[in-house]
């Protein structure tokens, strides 16, 4: 029966890979954590003028949406900074910033279903509201390298700036934001004929690496004006982040993020031999001034199932596994009481025989009969 499994881009998840989820979870909480970050739960619905208005969403049947009893038009949150965007915006409209808050849960985007792109997964991540400067954005990636070296996996984070595209667009007035996005080139050489800007977005993909990529791009700034202030910032970001001890991040001029509420300092995360980012974020200043609070912020997440894929972990086994025969079960269990008191993991089993017990998983095991 085709009702049996869940449906495409939604699944099941086994009890070692929600271990591997909630090692991920509470890394991310502790980590958080001991950088000052508080967390924060938003409601699973809310309503699609709030998404769409955060998120700018073009195409809005990427959204889960249904209608409640009262006729509201409600969406499923397909990311959570919009929402703590507005929570930010109602709730805490008369403190002082900055506000630090961490957040964990399920989102869903309805997308066409391939391996590896879910359409319910969960994500886990931080944002720092109310803080202009770049010392913001540095904050944020160190706190990203340091969960994942807590997780003793090797991150390698591509940083780029949201203001890099739109200078490209000041300097031509060319309508090619959509090609650039799609790797379009035979619309965007139709559209430019300023050989240097040309040389420039041609070169965009490859212009990855460390601060060389800086002096490489510099050469277009007298072409593209506006090229000089985002990469100005991406110069310090990583000047600062190195000085820090924190070398897990590049520059790739190529990354372009999916929602268009940044800009500034964007970055995607990736994890070896795992074709697709784990995390993303960056700087969205403008987006707490649509709900009528101009703030500066900044942020990211991670998808918590794509690091889970990566992570190795033993099977959790019982500390005590007790085995015993049916007219001993009131004693195996005051045992299994008394050890799990200790902090211990306690099984009991049922068995005939001892070395029925001896073929189960167990760190120790005693047979009652």
């Amino acid at each position: 029966m085709r009702y049996l499994t869940p449906p495409p881009g939604f699944r099941d998840y086994l009890p070692e890979e929600v271990e591997k989820i909630r090692l991920i979870e509470k890394t991310i909480r502790e980590t958080c954590e001991s950088f000052g970050y508080r967390e924060v739960i938003t409601p699973t619905l809310e309503y699609a003028d709030i998404i769409l208005l955060g998120t700018n969403i073009k195409d809005d049947t990427i959204l889960y949406k249904v209608i409640d009893k009262d006729g509201a038009l409600l969406s499923i949150r397909p990311e959570f900074t919009t929402s703590i965007a507005r929570l930010i915006t109602t709730r805490f409209r008369d403190k002082d910033g900055p506000f630090r808050f961490y957040y964990k849960g399920k989102v869903f985007r309805n997308i066409p279903f391939q391996p590896l792109m879910q359409k319910e997964f969960s994500q886990g991540g931080a944002e720092l509201i109310g803080e202009p400067s770049l010392s913001g954005d540095i904050e944020i990636i160190a706190l990203i390298e340091e969960i994942f070296e807590r997780l003793n996996l090797e991150v390698y984070i591509e940083a780029s700036h949201a203001k890099i595209i739109p200078a490209i667009i000041d300097a031509t007035q060319a309508p090619i934001l959509e090609s650039i996005k799609s790797g379009d080139f035979v619309s965007i050489r139709s559209h430019i004929r300023d050989k240097e800007i040309l040389s420039f977005i041609e070169a965009l993909p490859f212009l990855n690496g460390g601060k060389e990529v800086i002096d490489k791009a510099s050469r277009y700034i007298n072409s593209i004006p506006m090229l000089e202030e985002p990469l100005n910032q991406l110069s310090e970001l990583i000047s600062n982040l190195e000085e820090l001890g924190y070398n897990k991040t590049k520059i790739n001029l190529g990354v372009i993020r999916d929602f268009e509420y940044y800009t500034g300092i964007t970055f995607e995360g990736y994890l070896e031999d795992l074709g697709l980012p784990v995390l993303g974020g960056g700087r969205y200043d403008g987006l707490l001034e649509k709900f009528g609070l101009p703030l500066p912020a900044t942020g990211f997440a991670i998808g918590v199932e794509r690091v889970a894929s990566r992570i190795k972990r033993e099977e959790s086994i019982p500390d005590l596994l007790i085995g015993y025969s049916k007219d001993k079960f009131k004693e195996a269990m005051r045992i299994a009481k008394e050890e799990r008191k200790k902090g211990l993991k306690v099984e009991i089993i049922l068995s005939d025989r001892e070395d029925e017990l001896n073929i189960k998983k167990g760190r120790k095991k005693i047979f009652i009969c």
